[in-house]
């Protein structure tokens, strides 16, 4: 294949394809699929298709005003930014479940997002990175603090993308929750996690803000923001919205300049800012769970193992609902993958290579015969190779 269509032409050509065609061209051969898995090739799809935006918004809410263990009533659905919040694309599986089958999201970077299982006092020390694009889950385990002599203690948690060290990292900031105590004699710890050497480091640090317990933060220009206030907790008012005491939360700002709000009853509305009114969206559920952002298809975390079995679920005896067999891939393509691996006899290689080839033809409609001649090669390849499923 390298003499007719050149590896380059071939990397800027795949590079330009969409997280799902290019999941279903890891059928094609071998060398696709350790092309498309390359680390490589996943920051350079990262940076074809980050700059264009997906149009796709990712939701989550409960189904039920109380999060409890009883009912798996938190869900995660797809939609279209001009869709939203009618007709979903899709509803998502989150494999990572907390003990009350509802975890925080810490936040998301390039189309990963941070889940923390730290919610309603109880801490299991564990949390996630998540791909929805690639349903691709890394687990993380937090170290545990040795404030325990001292009582109970907080932790604000920061997630976003070093690009200095092309790595993806998770901050933690641990605060003794008894606000009296001295923070000269007991000061804050601040430990930073690398996915790329997969261990957690501390940071001499002398923060002098206090950061609320459980707040979120914002990764922005390459830094992690959350809201904080000074030790000696004073504040400045800068600003006054009124006939807005009904809020609970805020949830997400829009493009359009929309407020997304929680009201203390459980219902999701929008609120103008400009023209001071408020539209419903007729979605009910429990405030906490709200979380609205926008969903960047990507390639990130294809090239790690899906990490959750049967060790998580029985931490919590078996109350977390850590699904044992996450699926790796979408829209079947482990099984297709089975099907080639199989000695590539059935119908199905044949359909995938002929996908590919009209994929290329809309990509590159100028390199038709180039890409017929490469197709033809790749079939008479997918003969005689095999490829792992594992």
């Amino acid at each position: 294949m390298s003499d007719r269509l050149s590896q380059k032409l071939l990397t800027e050509i795949l590079s330009r394809l969409p997280v799902k065609s290019l999941l279903k061209c890891r059928c094609v051969s071998k060398s696709w699929y350790s092309l498309i898995t390359n680390p490589s090739f996943i920051a350079h799809h990262l940076e074809k298709t980050a700059p264009r935006n997906s149009g796709l918004l990712i939701f989550r809410y409960s189904t039920t005003a109380e999060l409890d263990t009883e009912s798996d009533n938190v869900r995660y659905f797809l939609y279209s930014d001009e869709g939203f919040p009618e007709n979903p694309v899709e509803e998502l599986d989150c494999p990572f479940k907390g003990v009350k089958r509802f975890v925080n999201i810490v936040g998301s970077c390039n189309g990963v997002f941070c889940l923390s299982d730290n919610v309603g006092g109880i801490n299991t020390y564990r949390a996630a990175l998540w791909n929805p694009s690639v349903r691709k889950i890394v687990k993380i385990h937090f170290p545990k603090v040795n404030y325990t002599s001292k009582g109970p203690f907080i932790h604000s948690l920061g997630f976003g993308f070093d690009s200095t060290t092309d790595d993806y990292k998770l901050v933690r900031v641990v605060y003794l929750k008894d606000s009296t105590l001295n923070y000269n004699e007991f000061p804050p710890l601040v430990e930073i996690y690398s996915l790329r050497s997969r261990g957690w480091r501390k940071v001499d640090n002398n923060l002098k803000y206090v950061m609320r317990e459980g707040s979120t933060s914002a990764f922005l220009n390459g830094a992690c923001h959350w809201v904080a206030t000074k030790e000696d907790g004073s504040w400045t008012k800068l600003f006054n919205i009124s006939h807005l005491e009904w809020i609970r939360r805020l949830v997400a700002f829009r493009q359009n300049g929309k407020v997304l709000l929680a009201k203390v009853d459980g219902e999701l509305v929008f609120y103008d800012p400009k023209t001071e009114e408020i539209s419903a969206t007729e979605i009910l559920g429990n405030t906490r769970s709200f979380y609205l952002d926008t969903l960047v298809e990507s390639l990130v975390l294809l090239d790690e193992a899906n990490e959750f079995a049967e060790e998580e679920a029985s931490e919590d005896d078996g109350t977390n609902g850590v699904s044992k067999e996450p699926s790796s891939s979408p829209d079947g393509v482990d099984k297709d993958l089975q099907k080639i691996s199989e000695g590539k006899k059935n119908a199905n290689s044949p359909m995938i290579l002929n996908e590919a080839n009209e994929i290329f033809e809309e990509v590159a409609p100028s390199s038709n015969s180039t890409i017929d001649k490469a197709n033809e090669e790749s079939k008479e390849e997918a003969q005689g190779e095999s490829i792992s499923t594992e």
